[in-house]
């Protein structure tokens, strides 16, 4: 008796062995969705914005593993998500358009159609920074000066190369591609005299600003119409006065969208989630404090419309809940 009962406690104490085994694999299984979000380089918006939702996410909601992926900008993003190497990202109208269609940067490669809008985020303002004392005025003024556009492959590049082009300065300026937060450094040193970034406000101008006081160059009416004339897709936005510290003066700046978009096998349910958390008004102000872009979060459909780039099956199912009737044209093929 004494051997069969000491038997049992060997098959009792396998089989609660074999439970734990199997009920943490499950647990560990359910842990496993993982999210790589895109983020732009240190010293850049994007890198605050993506890193504090990915923080959010991972607090409230269950079963993921959310991280935040940095690059050089919008365009190496986008190759980051064309290859599946991200989930989602935000980008930039201009390189959205680009992908979608297969020109512009994105000739080479192609027309790529597994884009998937889920929000349209906030307006972004490209902007100009000189230090005050450098005896820049306006836009003019570049003529033979030291511009760095931003890291290779960023939007904010793109941008800047786009707005000089159509001023015709882009020949005339001495073009630099380094990082935020060398760049900012580089005119606090006086070893570059101009900063072409696409957002505000950036962290590299903020803390130039501890050392130095900055102007922001506004464009005239005259030189929004050449920018117009080439890139159509900017509209004009004015930079309110005190988004930097040291430059009180409300600015006429050009402007375009971000978007928030995430790859068409993304799972839907994730992505459903993660609009709702991002919208739900209990978490607006942590949102706001991290960066005040995320004040400028967009609850309507309609900057997403005329691009042609439909929503994401989670998106539509998020945004039907909150009411919205789905313009024919931002239907996926997958629910057709």
């Amino acid at each position: 008796m004494r051997k069969q009962s000491h038997c049992s406690k060997i098959l009792w104490g396998f089989l609660i062995f074999l439970f734990i085994i199997s009920f943490t694999a499950g647990h560990a299984s359910a842990k496993d969705q993982y999210i790589r979000l895109g983020c732009g380089g240190p010293g850049g918006s994007w890198f605050k914005m993506v890193g504090g939702l990915s923080s959010l996410y991972n607090k409230k909601i269950q079963n993921v593993n959310v991280s935040a992926v940095s690059s050089g900008g919008s365009v190496a993003l986008m190759r980051l998500i064309r290859k599946g190497e991200l989930e989602a990202t935000f980008t930039h109208t201009l390189t959205a358009y680009d992908s979608w269609n297969g020109v512009g940067k994105f000739e080479k490669e192609g027309s790529w159609k597994g884009i998937r809008m889920m929000t349209g985020m906030y307006e972004s303002v490209h902007h100009f920074v000189v230090r005050e004392d450098s005896g820049i005025q306006n836009m003019s003024d570049l003529v033979g000066k030291r511009v760095n556009v931003g890291s290779p492959g960023s939007g904010s590049a793109a941008n800047s190369t786009l707005i000089l082009e159509g001023l015709g300065l882009y020949d005339q300026v001495k073009i630099n591609n380094l990082s935020f937060g060398d760049a900012g450094r580089a005119v606090g040193d006086g070893q570059m005299d101009v900063l072409g970034m696409s957002g505000a406000p950036m962290a590299a101008v903020v803390t130039l600003e501890a050392s130095r006081k900055i102007r922001v160059l506004g464009l005239s009416e005259a030189e929004f119409n050449k920018v117009f004339a080439k890139s159509p897709f900017y509209y004009k936005t004015t930079l309110p006065a005190g988004v930097y510290k040291s430059w009180n003066q409300p600015t006429d700046c050009i402007a375009f969208q971000v978007y928030w978009i995430a790859h068409e096998k993304f799972d839907p349910e994730a992505v459903y989630k993660m609009l709702k958390v991002a919208y739900d008004p209990s978490n607006r102000d942590y949102l706001k404090s991290v960066h005040r872009q995320f004040a400028g979060m967009s609850a309507s459909l309609q900057p997403m419309k005329g691009l042609g780039i439909p929503l994401h099956p989670g998106a539509v199912k998020y945004w039907k809940e909150k009411g919205m009737d789905i313009p024919a044209e931002l239907i996926p093929p997958e629910m057709r």
